[in-house]
């Protein structure tokens, strides 16, 4: 009894196909299930890109200012904000400007915003291996 052979081989004889010919030959045309999977994928990709583009925003340092008009006290030239007694300075525009000043994600803290972003950015590489 014989049996027929039910294994197709892409590369029999002297047909060669490219990408686009093999894959509407096996797989078919681009129809309706296609541009809805495409559609959803997208979809992820794009709000994934915002959650991405938001903390380039939102966890800047703002611009800070002395309170005393004459000067802020403590520190020296050169250390920015981290070499001045807290209550010298201030936030331009307030606490709401940004996430750094917000939460005051600076000097010892600053740490924080690059573990924030990474702690994301493998959430989402899990997130894709796991779909």
């Amino acid at each position: 009894m014989e049996t027929a052979d039910t294994t197709v081989s892409l590369l029999s004889g002297d047909e060669r196909l490219g990408i686009d010919e093999a894959l509407e030959k096996y797989a078919g045309e681009f129809g309706w299930w296609q541009a809805r999977h495409f559609t959803l994928v997208s979809l992820a990709w794009a709000l994934d890109a915002f959650h991405t583009m938001v903390t380039i925003f939102v966890d800047r340092e703002p611009r800070w200012r002395c309170v005393n008009p004459g000067g802020c006290s403590g520190g020296g030239p050169g250390l920015g904000i981290c070499g001045l007694e807290p209550g010298s300075w201030e936030w331009e525009g307030g606490s709401g400007g940004s996430t750094v000043a917000e939460w005051g994600l600076v000097c010892s803290q600053r740490y924080k915003v690059g573990l924030v972003q990474s702690a994301f950015f493998a959430g989402c590489m899990i997130g894709d291996l796991l779909h």
